[in-house]
């Protein structure tokens, strides 16, 4: 699917320019943000680098609920941390809660690092750190700290430190994505390849200066195992089996570029953005698409400044 074949419901804010709040990393300073849940009443949360987290309402409402303009989001469903109060600085990243204390479903954001709540209820992450191997840690509400798996070496170019993408999978599994390669997580911290040498289809018109391509970013699980994945490099979201075809279930036109996906029931969601060069991030603008099971999209919401 090159285009969408429907547009509706669009939902458009201006918003003032703001003066930005100041991220904590050096690592998380050339890109847009890649925040996308969805909860069980169907709303829809999103991260916007330039101004902070965003709220599609079950009526298509669009709200701003927070202001600070973090990278990644994790949902904790069942509120695991809705009450933790180690949440701060801490493995050279930055953690926040962004729904009041004791509210649930409960919103995590994080400044540096791709995080997920496992079904165990604890806080997943890998670090960056330049001199050990890659660590997947844990961390659970009490905030008690513990390496679960370590990860194998990236063979991109230029070797990872860190992930680009870290979701829950079924059976307490999780995923986590680098730049052309999944990885899988089981329950007991063993860790195997999903799916390596990742390409995608028709990348003909790649973002500049980004990563090994297809540059995976965002990555959601579908409760059968299969996996979507926003492949930023190359402007698309992917379906993306244990083997077999790879396929494209949405393509965005320049500038724009998907950085993160999320799934609910049997839609599929995609938060894109507009990439403009440098790193000026109130020109980073962010959407919101959603996929039907029939390809039908939808654009649910716009950004503007």
């Amino acid at each position: 699917m090159t285009r969408s074949r429907r547009e509706s419901r669009i939902a458009y804010v201006i918003v003032s320019s703001l003066t930005l709040l100041g991220l904590t990393g050096a690592r998380a300073a050339a890109h847009p943000g890649s925040g996308i849940v969805v909860d069980a009443k169907g709303q829809v949360y999103f991260t916007d680098t330039g101004q902070g987290v965003w709220k599609i309402d079950a009526k298509g409402r669009l709200i701003l609920i927070h202001t600070q303009p973090y990278h990644w989001m994790a949902l904790d469903e069942k509120g695991h941390l809705a009450n933790s109060k180690w949440l701060g600085n801490f493995d050279r990243g930055s953690f926040e809660r962004v729904t009041p204390a004791g509210a649930i479903p409960t919103l995590i954001i994080s400044s540096d690092y791709p995080i997920a709540v496992g079904q165990d209820g604890a806080l997943y992450y890998v670090p960056y750190d330049p001199e050990s191997p890659r660590a997947l840690v844990r961390r659970t509400p009490n905030g008690e700290r513990s390496v679960f798996a370590r990860l194998p070496t990236d063979p991109s170019p230029k070797p990872m430190m860190w992930v680009n993408g870290i979701a829950t999978g079924p059976d307490g599994s999780l995923y986590v994505a680098d730049n052309d390669a999944i990885r899988k997580i089981n329950g007991k911290g063993e860790v195997t390849t999903f799916r390596d040498g990742i390409q995608a289809p028709d990348c003909a018109d790649p973002l500049p200066d980004t990563p090994k391509l297809p540059y995976l970013r965002g990555l959601a699980v579908h409760p059968d195992g299969t996996t979507y994945a926003a492949a930023s490099g190359c402007r698309a979201i992917l379906h993306i089996p244990a083997g077999g075809r790879i396929r494209t279930v949405l393509r965005a036109e320049a500038p724009w570029s998907p950085t993160g996906v999320a799934i609910a029931g049997r839609e599929i969601y995609a938060l894109e953005y507009l990439h403009a060069p440098g790193d000026d991030r109130t020109a980073w603008i962010p959407r919101v698409k959603k996929i039907a099971p029939d390809g039908a999209i939808t654009t649910l919401a716009v950004i503007k400044r």
